[in-house]
Order: C-alpha cells, then sequence, then structure tokens
C-alpha cells in the first residue's frame, strides 16, 4: 500500500514494530518516523495494518492523542467483529474519525491497486476518505455504518479461502495416490470453473432450497469413491464433510440436495 502511495506522489510517514521493514520503505522515498506517535504527527490518513485485535488497541492507545483533529484513522487489520464494534463505537464517542477497512488484496495486488476493499463506519467519515480510498484498489464496498460488518464479512471471505485451500490439499493427496502430478490436477479447475458453482451453491443454499440438484445420498457415494481412491494419504478436510453427509443422511435428508447439511 505504502509502494503505491508513494508511486501516486503521495507525502508517506511510516513506522513498522519491526525496524527493517520500515527502513524498506524509506528506501523507496517514505519518510521514517522512529515511533509510533510521530509517524501520525499532521497526518489526513492514518492506515493500520496490524496483527490482531491486541496489537490494534495497543498501537491505538498510543497514537490517538497525536492524531490531528482533522485526520481520519484507516483500520485495515483483519479483527474481530466483536473488538472492532467496541474500538469504532469508543472512537465516535471520543471524537475520533476512524474506519475499519480489511481487504481482499495481496501484496502485489495492493500495489496495483486492485482488489477489494470493504469498509464499515459513520458515512460522514467514509465520504470523507472514499476518494482516498479508490485510489486504492480496484472496488470499494461501504457495508454501511454497522461497525462490526466489514470485520465479519473479512472472516467470512477468509473462512471460504481456508475452506478451498484444504479442499485443494485433498484433490492433490487423491492426485498423489492416483499417479496424477499435482501440476496436472491444477489443470482441472483451468477448464472446470468452481467460482460459478460456488455463487450458484451459496444463492441455494441461503434460501434454504432443499430441492435437490445434487442429491446427498449421491454426493456421500461419491465422497466413498475420493477417501477411497485417496488411499494412505492423508485427508484434511473430506472426512470431516462425509461424517457432516452421514448425519444428515440419517436425520432424513438422503433425497434432499445436497446443501442439506447446513440444516443440522
Amino acid at each position: 500500500m505504502v509502494e503505491a502511495m508513494l508511486n501516486r506522489g503521495l507525502d508517506v510517514t511510516v513506522w513498522n514494530r519491526t525496524p527493517s521493514r520500515a527502513h524498506a520503505l524509506e528506501t523507496r522515498g517514505a519518510k521514517l518516523a522512529v515511533t509510533a506517535e510521530g509517524a501520525v504527527a499532521g497526518a489526513e490518513f492514518v492506515h493500520l495494518a496490524l496483527s490482531d485485535d491486541a496489537a490494534v488497541e495497543e498501537i491505538l492507545s498510543r497514537i490517538v492523542p497525536h492524531i490531528d483533529s482533522k485526520g481520519t484513522i484507516v483500520d485495515h487489520t483483519t479483527t474481530s467483529p466483536a473488538g472492532t464494534l467496541q474500538r469504532l463505537k469508543q472512537a465516535t464517542m471520543s471524537g475520533s474519525r476512524m474506519l475499519h477497512v480489511p481487504v481482499f488484496m495481496s501484496p502485489q495486488m495492493c500495489r496495483d491497486a486492485v482488489g477489494l476493499m470493504l469498509v464499515s463506519g459513520q458515512r460522514t467519515v467514509y465520504e470523507l476518505a472514499q476518494q482516498h480510498l479508490a485510489k486504492m484498489t480496484g472496488e470499494v464496498w461501504y457495508l454501511g455504518e454497522r461497525e462490526d460488518l466489514a470485520a465479519a464479512y473479512k472472516i467470512l471471505g477468509n473462512s471460504m479461502i481456508f475452506s478451498l485451500t484444504a479442499g485443494l490439499a485433498d484433490v492433490f493427496a487423491m492426485s498423489k495416490a492416483i499417479g496424477i502430478a499435482p501440476e496436472d490436477a491444477a489443470g482441472l479447475f483451468s477448464k472446470f470453473k468452481v467460482g460459478s458453482i460456488i455463487s450458484m451453491r451459496a444463492e441455494k443454499m441461503a434460501r434454504r432450497d432443499l430441492t435437490a440438484t445434487f442429491e446427498l445420498t449421491m454426493a456421500r457415494k461419491d465422497m466413498r469413491l475420493m477417501i477411497e481412491a485417496a488411499g494412505q494419504q492423508h485427508l484434511t478436510i473430506l472426512p470431516a464433510i462425509a461424517a457432516r453427509m452421514d448425519e444428515a443422511i440419517a436425520k432424513g435428508h438422503g433425497k434432499h440436495d445436497m446443501g442439506a447439511i447446513t440444516q443440522l
């Protein structure tokens, strides 16, 4: 993000709890602050990218008294909905301007200003920051004044990333057992576009539509084939899904769509 800001000609001061990371940005044209307090002095926008709720709270306790009255805090950290809600409410009560702005952006996407930013916070604060944020990414999605909503959507999105990663681990475990190179197995998904399946199935499951487009008993049969094909290879997520399917079938959902596993 800092590299992209510098490329846009912005005046950026940086500080990092690991000094070498800040020094690396100094070589690209950023000003280096010795302290977090010094970094925020006079800043129009104060961007935070930290590790967790505790780190955000610790840094906020240090920098808030030093932020200009017209400065806006933009917290990009992936944090808990409950903690985010508390911090943004506290900021409003104390007269500070603060937004929670987690992102679905890799480091390179940050450099290229593409990807998705989620934003929660007071609309008046968002309107002040909107143009600044728009230059940082491909899409800014303002979710409204519910302070915890961006944090919630961020962990929902990350959960899908983690589930897909676990699923790929199992695909590669099966491919190894069958004698297919992981690179060749990965090539399947250049033809079979999983993203469209996610969108269709998410909408169907959200409606609690149990009309079978993929009957649960048949899905369970396919699951058996997968587990058998893996042989002695370790599987990360498929056995847990199989157990969930068995539970749903036992409760009478065998003829329903496989999305019935959400009904338990």
